[in-house]
C-alpha cells in the first residue's frame, strides 16, 4: 500500500502556477491509470488528506487574480496555525489558511460506497429535503466561521471554501444563493486575519475561476 502514496513524496515544494497546474494533473492522470490511487484520496488517506484539503485548494487559488504574476505556493504538513506558504517575487512571504466545514462521517460513507460498489446514492426522503441539507450545510458553515474568527491570524490570509455542488443544483429554485448567504455571513463577521478569501466550489469550470474566488476583506 504504501508505494502508493509516493506520488506524494514531492507535494510539499513550492511551485509557480505552471507547476501547481502539471502537478495537480500529474496526480489525477496517476489516479486514473490506479484504482487504488483513486480509493486514497476519496477516503482522504495519509498524505492525500493534504491534498485535498490543502493543495486543491492552493490550486485553486493559484489561478485566481490573487496570486501574483511570478508568485510561487507551497503546502506546509503539519499543525502551524497557516497551510501554505506564498512566495512573492521579492522574496517576500504570505501564509495562507485554507479551511471549510467538512462532514466527516459523511464523506467516508460516500468514499467508501464509491470505493465497493462504484457508485453512490443520495438518501433524500422526508426527514432529508434538499432545502433541509442546505439548511444544515450553512449553519455548520457559520459554525466554522465564527470558530476561525476566534483565532488569531492577524499575519495569515484566511481562505475558506465552500463545496455545494449538490446543493445549488437548480439555484433559481431558492430565495437566492447559498453562496451567497456564505459570502454576506463572512462580510459581517469581523476576523483577526490579513485577508479573507472564499472559494466556490459549484462543480464550475477553471476558466471561470475569477467567478469562484472571491476577496471578501
Amino acid at each position: 500500500m504504501q508505494e502508493y502514496f509516493k506520488v506524494l513524496d514531492d507535494l510539499s515544494s513550492f511551485r509557480n502556477k505552471k507547476q501547481v497546474d502539471e502537478y495537480y494533473n500529474y496526480i489525477k492522470k496517476e489516479s486514473s491509470k490506479n484504482r487504488h490511487i483513486t480509493e486514497l484520496i476519496r477516503l482522504k488517506k495519509g498524505r492525500f488528506k493534504e491534498f485535498i484539503e490543502e493543495f486543491i485548494p492552493a490550486y485553486t487559488f493559484s489561478k485566481s487574480a490573487y496570486f501574483p504574476e511570478g508568485a510561487q505556493i507551497k503546502i506546509i504538513i503539519g499543525n502551524q496555525g497557516y497551510d501554505a506558504l506564498m512566495k512573492l517575487e521579492d522574496g517576500s512571504i504570505e501564509k495562507l489558511e485554507f479551511t471549510s466545514y467538512i462532514n466527516g462521517l459523511k464523506e467516508v460513507e460516500v468514499a467508501k460506497s464509491l470505493n465497493e460498489k462504484g457508485m453512490w446514492r443520495s438518501r433524500l426522503n422526508s426527514l432529508e429535503t434538499l432545502e433541509e441539507k442546505r439548511t444544515h450545510f450553512l449553519e455548520e458553515t457559520k459554525k466554522n466561521i465564527d470558530k476561525k474568527a476566534t483565532k488569531n491570524y492577524s499575519d495569515v490570509s484566511l481562505v475558506f471554501s465552500i463545496h455545494i455542488i449538490e446543493l445549488e443544483q437548480i439555484p433559481e429554485h431558492h430565495d437566492y444563493r447559498l453562496q451567497d448567504k456564505v459570502r454576506e455571513y463572512l462580510q459581517e463577521t469581523t476576523f483577526n486575519a490579513k485577508e479573507v478569501f472564499l472559494i466556490i466550489d459549484d462543480g464550475g469550470k477553471t476558466e471561470s475561476i475569477d467567478d469562484r474566488v472571491i476577496r471578501i476583506k
